[in-house]
């Protein structure tokens, strides 16, 4: 049983940065405006907008938490050299409003300069990225859709077991564009109002940007946390359906579990992948309630900060990291009814808890399920 620091974190979405957005966090508020604040549309919906102070969306939806855990960076980089450290960064939309805006320019979206097909990879902001923080180790892009910055964190993790880094920056961030908002409408996935995840008037989900960025490292010397351990399953079901009984889910956390060397009964807390959507919640619930087999206390912070997609995973986990130095339980906003059917024990008020060890889930579409273990 192999444990990795975390020796630095950082956040950005709809709730602001960094300290910002935590304080909101664990205050109940969310950070949702009508979608008409990022674009027209003709449906009715909410959407977790950022501000974007940089030529391009992703850029600007990235490079706040970037800053915000450059000093870590830095400091790691004069432990092992830049060449040791890593940079893995997931996405699930990249660039594409680049190409949108090139496509069909708008009074929301006006055309954009000087455009090439470059600017609409997941990778665009990688060589901004590693430039700016200093180094020079491998390089990944991963994407595997909602699960895809836990698939950055396992393959981080893979490289420092390896002997290829001695620490590694995982990111993730997603960008609003208007073919995500209006794909998962068509897939009847768009709640109208802000997203009730396991309510029993849940109507689907809220998209939203962000960003989430934590520094691992060698060895336990620096850090403020532990990854305890990282599992990974897919239930290859459907497209864009879950398993009904959760299969992939149940094998993600037991795996998860195992490598950390941990029983259910030791975990503290489940951070849900909690979207919002009926078969999603009630697919996730059923895989909690076998695994767990008690009342384990669950958290829904997509109510909080919207669906973030690719960064979905990433953006639990710093929450989580937050819960471990609290010592408190988020709340999960509009739950209430929470659906009796589910059998969730659902923290609806900032909870005080002790806390050591938590589990978080990050569940994508083609049944790409992922689960990760802090611990204190």
């Amino acid at each position: 049983m192999t444990h990795y620091a975390v020796t630095g974190a950082a956040i950005a979405n709809c709730l602001g940065v960094g300290e910002a957005a935590l304080e909101r966090v664990f205050a109940g508020r969310d950070g949702f405006s009508p979608a008409s604040a990022y674009a027209e549309f003709p449906f009715t919906t909410s959407l977790g907008v950022m501000p974007i102070a940089e030529p391009t969306r992703l850029a600007g939806v990235a490079l706040p938490a970037v800053r915000a855990i450059e000093p870590a960076v830095r400091a790691a980089v004069s432990r092992w050299g830049a060449d040791r450290v890593a940079y893995l960064f997931a996405s699930s939309t990249g660039g594409l409003e680049e190409t949108e805006r090139a496509l069909a320019p708008s009074a929301h979206m006006p055309a954009t300069a000087a455009y090439s097909y470059a600017n609409h990879g997941i990778d665009v902001t990688s060589a901004q990225i590693t430039k700016l923080l200093g180094i020079t180790g491998i390089q990944i892009t991963v994407s595997t859709a909602c699960s895809s910055s836990f698939k950055a964190l396992a393959s981080a993790l893979r490289l420092i077991d390896a002997g290829l880094a001695d620490a590694a920056v995982v990111g993730s961030a997603d960008s609003l564009c208007r073919t995500t908002i209006f794909g998962f409408q068509s897939l009847g996935l768009l709640a109208p109002t802000p997203t009730a995840p396991f309510s029993a008037q849940r109507a689907g989900i809220t998209l939203a940007e962000g960003s989430a960025f934590i520094l691992i490292e060698r060895g336990q010397a620096h850090g403020f946390a532990t990854i305890a351990g990282v599992g990974a399953a897919s239930d290859a079901f459907h497209h864009t359906s879950p398993h009904p009984e959760g299969l992939g889910g149940q094998l993600a956390m037991r795996q998860a579990l195992e490598r950390a060397g941990l029983s259910p009964d030791q975990i503290g807390m489940v951070s849900a992948h909690g979207t919002g959507t009926k078969l999603n919640d009630a697919a996730e619930a059923l895989a909690i309630n076998r695994v767990f087999e008690r009342a384990v206390p669950v958290t829904a912070t997509k109510s909080l900060t919207g669906h973030t997609l690719g960064s979905a995973g990433l953006t639990a986990l710093v929450l989580a990291l937050e819960s471990l130095k609290r010592q408190a339980i988020s709340p999960s906003l509009r739950a209430q009814p929470v659906d009796a059917a589910l059998a969730v024990h659902l923290v609806t008020e900032r909870t005080a808890m002790k806390l050591e060890h938590v589990l978080i889930n990050a569940f994508g579409f083609g049944g790409s399920n992922a689960s990760v273990v802090v611990s204190a």
